[in-house]
C-alpha cells in the first residue's frame, strides 16, 4: 500500500529563484485604467477644493460702456482689465462677448466689457 504525502504549504514550499511576476496585457490595461481614473478623481477634487474655474470665469456679469472718440479696446484694456491680467486676453474677450468681426470700435457704439473690469476708476 502506498502512502499519500500532504502537499507543502506556502510557507514550507521552497523559494524559486529568478521567478518574476509579469502583468498580462489585460492586467496592464486594467492598471492603466485605474491610474487614469485616480488621476481624474484627484483633478476633480482639486478643482472643487481650490475653486479654480471661478478664478478664470469671473462673476459672469458684463458692464456696458459707450465708446467715445479716440477710445480703443487697448485703452479699455489698460484702464479696466484686472491688475496683472493680459490686456490681449481682455481685448479677445471683449471682441468675443460683443461678437465683433475686428477689434475696431467706433464713437457712440455700445459695448460690453468682461466681468472684473474696474469701471469706477
Amino acid at each position: 500500500m502506498s502512502t499519500i504525502l500532504p502537499l507543502p504549504t506556502a510557507s514550507e514550499a521552497p523559494a524559486r529563484k529568478g521567478v518574476r511576476l509579469q502583468l498580462t496585457q489585460r492586467g496592464r490595461a486594467a492598471a492603466m485604467a485605474l491610474v487614469f481614473i485616480a488621476g481624474v478623481v484627484v483633478a476633480l477634487l482639486a478643482l472643487l477644493v481650490l475653486d479654480i474655474p471661478s478664478a478664470f470665469a469671473g462673476s459672469g456679469e458684463l458692464e456696458s460702456v459707450t465708446v467715445r472718440s479716440g477710445d480703443t479696446l487697448w485703452s479699455y484694456a489698460e484702464r479696466f482689465a484686472p491688475e496683472g491680467s493680459d490686456p490681449q486676453y481682455f481685448i479677445r474677450e471683449t471682441v468675443r462677448i460683443n461678437d465683433l468681426s475686428t477689434a475696431r470700435i467706433t464713437d457712440g457704439q455700445e459695448i460690453l466689457l468682461p466681468a472684473g473690469s474696474a469701471l469706477d476708476s
